[in-house]
C-alpha cells in the first residue's frame, strides 16, 4: 500500500510535460505490443488473414467494414476512418479504390490505421508507425518506407506540399 501512495505523491509532483511524456510513452508500448500480439497470433497480417484480424475484437476494437471509395478523405491521404451509419459504434475504413489493385499495400495501409480506429483522434503518425511496424515485424523506419511507397504510387500530395501562389 505505501508504494502506491508513493506513486500517488509522484504523479502529483509532475509537471503537465511529464504527465503528458508518461501517457505518450505508454500509449507508444501498449501499441507497440498490440501489434507484437497481432504479429504473434496471425503470423503478420497478409491478403489471406485480413477479415479474419477485423473481425478479432481483441486487435480491432470496433467492427471495421472496408470501402474502396475515396469518401472525405484529402488528396494527401491513402485511408480515412469514418463512423459507419449501417453498424452502431462501427467504423468505415475509406480506402482509395487503386488499393484494390495491390493486395500487399493494401493490408499496409489498413495496418497503419489500425490504431486511429481502436484510439481516435489521440493518435498521431508515430503511433501509427510503431504499431504497424510491430504488426509486421519491422523497424518504424521500415515500416514508413513501405508507406511512402504506397502514398508515391498512389499519387497522393504530399501534406506539408505548399500551395502555388494565386
Amino acid at each position: 500500500m505505501s508504494n502506491l501512495l508513493e506513486t500517488v505523491d509522484e504523479i502529483r509532483r509532475m509537471t503537465d510535460s511529464e504527465l503528458a511524456q508518461v501517457a505518450e510513452d505508454g500509449l507508444t508500448t501498449r501499441l507497440r505490443e498490440q501489434g507484437d500480439a497481432a504479429r504473434a497470433q496471425f503470423g503478420g497480417l497478409r491478403p489471406s488473414n485480413l477479415g479474419t484480424f477485423l473481425e478479432d475484437r481483441n486487435h480491432v476494437r470496433r467492427p471495421t467494414r472496408l470501402v474502396l471509395e475515396l469518401g472525405e478523405m484529402g488528396m494527401h491521404q491513402f485511408a480515412q476512418p469514418e463512423d459507419d451509419i449501417r453498424t452502431p459504434g462501427g467504423m468505415m475504413l475509406y480506402l482509395r479504390p487503386l488499393l484494390g489493385k495491390r493486395p500487399d499495400y493494401l493490408i499496409r495501409a489498413v495496418a497503419y490505421m489500425i490504431p486511429v480506429v481502436n484510439y481516435g483522434a489521440i493518435i498521431e503518425d508515430e503511433h501509427c508507425l510503431v504499431y504497424g511496424a510491430a504488426l509486421f515485424g519491422e523497424t518504424p523506419e521500415i515500416f514508413y518506407e513501405s508507406i511512402c511507397a504506397i502514398a508515391d504510387w498512389l499519387g497522393a500530395e504530399s501534406a506539408t506540399r505548399s500551395k502555388a501562389p494565386v
